[in-house]
């Protein structure tokens, strides 16, 4: 049993199995729709020692609520670990193989997020979005021994809804980026910052010689992807919504330029002190981009 699905090899993983998600059920969304509709192009999250989880370890349930403005309805199956019992386990496979059997995608979180195809009979099949050994193609069943000992996985699937009215997807993408940052703490936990707040984090961990590693390119190319999407989002915006135009188009110009620094910043061997300058830059445009989203919030139309 295979699936006919294919991740798109985005940086933002997630996004990479929602895309092939969107195109299995024929849902007509670009790509900026889908990370602006689902708030991820406005999101960040920041580890204190800029670990590359930032990308993963977050609440998302928000963005499970927001991504049936893309028509797509997501149901979590739980969290595991290397400690998870046999029983435990076969009920997951069970559940994750009807799922399959129903015509419904599903994926699952371990270090990355990736989809699952189907099944050889002796494991799931996983979809592996770049020209790598990992993540995984296989996964036994039982044993996930492919994963070795680094097994903390959340297993999901995904269902087709009806879209809603797309005014009302773009008005609740935006009312989002409002409660992120005045709620950070409901979208992630410590060590992490979210939002504008995740440059803080950013910026201490670079002075504590955390901008060298691996952590910080990747946060950098994730976040800087998104913005970039954001960016695009805000294109569309200003074509289906010419009343807004002025708005939606700086917005569309400031997020190009946050995510062009974004992309410098990922740069390991960019000095500390260029590196820290870039980070204060991109934080203080975000903090003005901020009550500009507010404002499209209450008056797009």
């Amino acid at each position: 049993m295979k699936m006919d699905i294919a991740q798109a090899p985005y940086n933002t993983s997630l996004m990479g199995v929602v895309r092939g998600v969107a195109d299995y059920f024929e849902i007509d969304l670009s790509t900026p729709s889908l990370y602006g509709r689902t708030g991820h192009a406005f999101f960040m999250n920041i580890h204190e020692a800029i670990c590359p989880s930032g990308p993963y370890c977050w609440n998302i349930d928000p963005f499970i609520a927001l991504l049936e403005n893309c028509g797509i309805r997501m149901k979590k199956h739980g969290f595991f670990s290397g400690e998870s019992t046999s029983e435990e386990r076969n009920t997951l496979e069970k559940a994750i193989l009807t799922e399959l059997e129903k015509g419904n995608p599903c994926s699952v979180l371990n270090m990355d997020h990736q989809l699952i195809t189907g099944s050889d009979g002796s494991g799931f099949l996983c979809f592996q979005p770049w020209e790598s050994k990992s993540p995984p193609a296989h996964l036994a069943f039982g044993e996930w021994s492919e994963w070795g000992d680094e097994i903390h996985a959340c297993f999901y699937s995904f269902e087709k809804i009806e879209l809603p009215d797309p005014l009302l997807a773009v008005q609740k993408s935006l009312e989002y980026v409002r409660d992120l940052n005045g709620n950070p703490s409901g979208y992630t936990m410590k060590p992490y910052k979210c939002g504008v707040a995740g440059y803080d984090a950013w910026v201490k961990g670079v002075k504590k010689g955390y901008g060298k590693e691996h952590g910080n390119w990747w946060n950098g190319t994730v976040w800087s992807e998104c913005r970039k999407q954001a960016a695009l989002y805000f294109g569309e915006l200003a074509t289906a919504y010419p009343t807004s135009s002025l708005i939606t188009l700086k917005l569309q110009d400031l997020f190009d330029q946050t995510g062009d620094i974004l992309l410098q910043i990922s740069d390991k061997n960019l000095e500390k002190k260029k590196k820290i300058k870039l980070l204060m830059e991109a934080k203080k445009q975000e903090e003005d981009i901020l009550p500009i989203l507010i404002h499209l919030a209450d008056s797009i139309e």
